[in-house]
């Protein structure tokens, strides 16, 4: 009898399995979108401090536009979108050569905990922007923005104008006038519509590059491998279950030294390492959206000890279950520099 076959049944046989893109696509639900429009004329600039595990966003809605992030330059255009994936600190100016002033030194007016507008006036030619700082509801979030280059932009934006006839073209055309509307004419609600339609033009970006490109190693290498695909699906469809190496490994249709070193090259973690981070990951989402206790949430995820499961807890997330839990989701760009 083969090894798989003594193996069986493996833990998750059976059980739905998730399309891969829904489940990365689904990992981008926001639970902190601060978003401000900023209307300048040049010389202008922003120095954006660095973020971490934060996302940010710009929209040039007219003008034009530089972004300066880790050594690389890009100029933008009218509807151009550009993401920062990672957080890095960077700074968005008018020209090359205009000055960059530090985001809190900047004039601005308050419109809500998570929605401002923001001026610069050099007295030259005007630019108008939508500026994001985007958190998630899934911790897990972590493992595709890791996996996504130091800039995104959106891969329709130069298409569009290229191809005027193209509907994806039309489709980004028309959300990124329906944000101009709203920033031309705010009105009870422009913070949220605002904050909703970035949302679709973020997922609409990773998409684009998720179907363009096919990295060597990483997270989305390791869904798209024939082998280790498999293994992601059944670990996020059913993170509770018990897991071993070699029942993994025979989701994966491979020895066991052969999965182990494949993974890690891959992933960039050891299988069972791996395993432990997505249980916490669920476990971090159910103590916010839901009231479970914690020993109901640890025997969700596939703890019998509750000790076990606290220490586990804190050391991915650096935080114990019950303070992870009262702190909630940020309500303030604010509080995601404080943490």
């Amino acid at each position: 009898m083969s090894d798989a076959a003594a193996l069986l049944p493996v833990p998750g046989a059976g059980k739905p399995q998730v399309d891969p893109w829904a489940d990365v696509l689904g990992t981008l639900e926001m639970d902190a979108v601060f978003c401000s429009t900023g209307r300048f004329s040049e010389p202008w600039g922003i120095a954006m401090p660095a973020l971490p595990g934060v996302l940010m966003f710009h929209l040039l809605l007219a003008g034009r536009a530089v972004v300066d992030v880790e050594g690389g330059r890009h100029e933008l255009g009218p509807g151009d979108l550009v993401l920062v994936p990672h957080g890095a600190g960077h700074a968005i100016t008018g020209t090359a050569d205009d000055p960059a002033t530090g985001l809190w030194d900047v004039d601005r007016t308050v419109i809500a905990d998570r929605y401002e507008q923001l001026r610069i006036d050099g007295g030259g030619r005007p630019a108008t922007l939508v500026c994001g700082a985007v958190g998630f509801t899934d911790p897990g979030v972590g493992r595709l923005l890791a996996s996504l280059p130091a800039v995104l932009r959106a891969p329709a934006a130069d298409a569009a104008a290229a191809a005027p006839d193209d509907a994806d073209g039309d489709w980004l055309r028309a959300v990124v006038a329906a944000i101009d509307h709203e920033v031309r004419h705010p009105r009870p609600g422009t913070d949220v519509v605002t904050a909703r339609l970035a949302d679709v033009l973020l997922v609409h970006v990773v998409r684009g590059w998720l179907e363009a490109q096919e990295p060597a190693s990483g997270w989305i290498a390791a869904l798209r491998d024939p082998a280790l695909g498999p293994v992601l699906r059944a670990v996020h469809a059913a993170p509770e279950d018990p897991w071993t190496l070699a029942s993994l490994a025979a989701v994966a249709r491979l020895s066991r030294s052969v999965f182990a070193e494949r993974f890690a090259r891959t992933v960039g973690e050891p299988p069972m390492a791996y395993v432990a981070g997505c249980r916490m990951d669920v476990a971090a989402r159910l103590l916010r959206e839901t009231d479970a206790s914690v020993e109901r949430v640890a025997r969700r995820v596939g703890y019998d000890s509750v000790p076990g499961f606290h220490r586990a807890f804190v050391r991915r997330h650096g935080a114990t279950p019950g303070a992870w839990r009262s702190s909630g989701p940020a309500r303030s760009l604010a509080e995601v520099l404080a943490r």
